[in-house]
């Protein structure tokens, strides 16, 4: 890992934990044993450490997923739109935890909907699929459940996201 990674990766697990605001350049630069002014030199300051976070975090987890959501069955597409928070937030829990403490940051909202915008498409053709009467209704519903989902791991745990995700699943079994 070079210094720059060594940097986002300390910078990313402080935020997540203690919050953009509440982490200084110093301490990252303390947990990744740097000196601060390397910190400035890579990303020029803190603000725009937290995007490269946000958009390398982003990459990585499309990255990872490739090939997902990929079934010809509107049904099992729906069923893995709905498993996926809950693979992305096993997968990244730190991410997703940080994206919590951001939820209001215009930057990192408009990264959000950017990833999930292929994922509303994708919902969207599958309740036209099914001849619902309402599929954008439906899509946007199905969206908001999702958002819920990833929100809710870190307020109520991985337990209660399983068993919500399974309640709505069942909602849309054929």
């Amino acid at each position: 890992m070079n210094r720059k990674q060594k940097i986002a990766t300390f910078a990313l697990a402080l935020f997540a934990e203690r919050g953009f605001e509440n982490t200084s350049s110093q301490l990252i630069a303390k947990e990744a044993e740097v000196a601060e002014s390397l910190i400035f030199k890579h990303f020029g300051n803190k603000d725009k450490l937290l995007d490269f976070i946000i958009k390398t975090g982003y990459m990585r987890i499309v990255e990872h997923n490739r090939g997902m959501l990929t079934e010809k069955n509107p049904h099992d597409l729906i069923n893995a739109a709905l498993d996926l928070p809950l693979k992305l937030i096993t997968d990244e829990p730190l991410f997703w935890r940080l994206q919590y403490r951001l939820v209001d940051m215009p930057f990192s909202v408009e990264q959000h909907q950017r990833f999930l915008k292929p994922l509303y498409t994708l919902l969207k053709n599958a309740f036209t699929s099914l001849d619902y009467s309402n599929p954008e209704e439906e899509t946007q519903f199905i969206m908001l459940v999702i958002d819920a989902l990833w929100k809710s791991h870190i307020t109520k745990g991985l337990d209660y996201v399983q068993t919500m995700s399974a309640f709505v699943k069942a909602k849309y079994r054929n």
